[in-house]
């Protein structure tokens, strides 16, 4: 039987969850496959989130149902990790 080992947002210990460098930290490591969290916004948007709102991990704050595309694209889900991480 086969082992598989799945990320769960990516890397989220050492990069922002759900983020792109996440990802590809976790395929650095070596993960078969990568776990992640779809959100709609206001504008009908899929994006990657997985609380109900941003504030936990960026720097924003409300609802992602709430938000429009181009605001959550002002929002930095980077520095809250590490300040190499801002603009993410």
């Amino acid at each position: 039987m086969a082992t598989y080992c799945c990320a769960h947002r990516g890397a989220p210990n050492t990069h922002p969850e759900n983020t792109i460098p996440a990802f590809a930290e976790a395929i650095e490591l070596g993960a078969d496959m990568i776990e992640f969290d779809v959100r709609v916004t206001a504008d009908g948007y899929a994006v990657l989130m997985h609380d109900a709102t941003v504030d936990r991990t960026t720097n924003g704050t409300g609802a992602v149902e709430e938000l429009t595309l181009a605001e959550i694209k002002q929002i930095d889900a980077g520095s809250c990790q590490d300040p190499k991480f801002a603009g993410t």
